[in-house]
This record gives C-alpha cells, sequence and structure tokens, in this order.
C-alpha cells in the first residue's frame, strides 16, 4: 500500500512539473487554427462573404467593418497565442469573440431543441470548447515554453 502512495505522489508531482507540454500543444493547434481561420475569412472571397451574410442575419451593427475586424483579431491573437506572446489578452479577445459567435449565431441552430438535448447540442458546438480552451489559458497562463514566460521570469527575478 505504501508503494503505491508513493508511486502516486512521485506521479502528481512529475505531472506538475510536465504543465507546460500540454498548454504548449493547445496553443499550437488553437493558434495555428485561428491563424488559418482568420486568413481565409480575410483573403477567400467566399469565406469573407459568408461571414459578412452571418453578421448582417445576426444583425451585428457595422457588418462591412466587423468583417474585417473579426478575422484580423482571429490572425492576430492566434498568432500571439502560438508564439505566446500576450498570450492573456490574445485569449481573452478570442474568448469574447466565441461568446459572441455563441449568442448570435449558434444557439438559433440548437433553439428548436428541449431539456438535455438543448444542452448536448450546445456542449457539441465547436464554439463552447474553443471558449473552453480560451479561458483555461487566460487562467493557466502561456506556459514555460513562451515569450511572456521569458519576460516575465526576468522581471520576476528583478522584484525580489
Amino acid at each position: 500500500m505504501m508503494m503505491m502512495y508513493q508511486f502516486f505522489a512521485k506521479l502528481g508531482y512529475n505531472k506538475r512539473q510536465a504543465e507546460w507540454f500540454p498548454i504548449l500543444i493547445v496553443r499550437i493547434f488553437i493558434g495555428v487554427f485561428f491563424i488559418l481561420s482568420g486568413f481565409f475569412k480575410i483573403f477567400d472571397s467566399k469565406q469573407h462573404e459568408n461571414l459578412l451574410k452571418t453578421l448582417k442575419d445576426a444583425h451585428i451593427p457595422f457588418s462591412e467593418f466587423n468583417a474585417y475586424l473579426v478575422p484580423f483579431l482571429e490572425l492576430l491573437c492566434g498568432f500571439l497565442i502560438l508564439v505566446g506572446l500576450l498570450t492573456t489578452i490574445a485569449s481573452f479577445v478570442l474568448f469574447v469573440i466565441m461568446i459572441m459567435a455563441i449568442v448570435t449565431d449558434r444557439t438559433a441552430s440548437i433553439a428548436h431543441h428541449v431539456g438535455i438535448m438543448s444542452l448536448e447540442n450546445f456542449l457539441y458546438l465547436p464554439e463552447v470548447l474553443y471558449g473552453l480552451m480560451f479561458l483555461w489559458l487566460f487562467f493557466s497562463g502561456p506556459g514555460k515554453v513562451s515569450i511572456d514566460y521569458k519576460y516575465g521570469k526576468n522581471k520576476r527575478l528583478k522584484s525580489y
């Protein structure tokens, strides 16, 4: 019994030491995804038209302006998250974009369901998962393999 306790105690400690790894993996994948998403919404006329139509159908003010602003923010914040620079701010911006996408566009697709089915369909939306990842990055930070960590470490050392 004592050996099992020691094994799990060491495992818990080692897991904390490797916490940077899953954060890095999430940052890489979600960063690349939003870089590509923003890029194609700006430069692919069909995707840009679809975004503009979605914004107009949702009665978003200044739809033409926002049809360029939102993909630009996706591209920029995706890059910032990928390299780990201003990760907290970039995560917050993309979290707000996900909330707005859910509220203005995606909830209509699940409105006809009731009860547990509506919850299941809501949780199945990709924007919900992306929003949770951005919320996690906002609170966890960018991890050890990031520009934020390097400059934050220098700042922490100077403050003591």
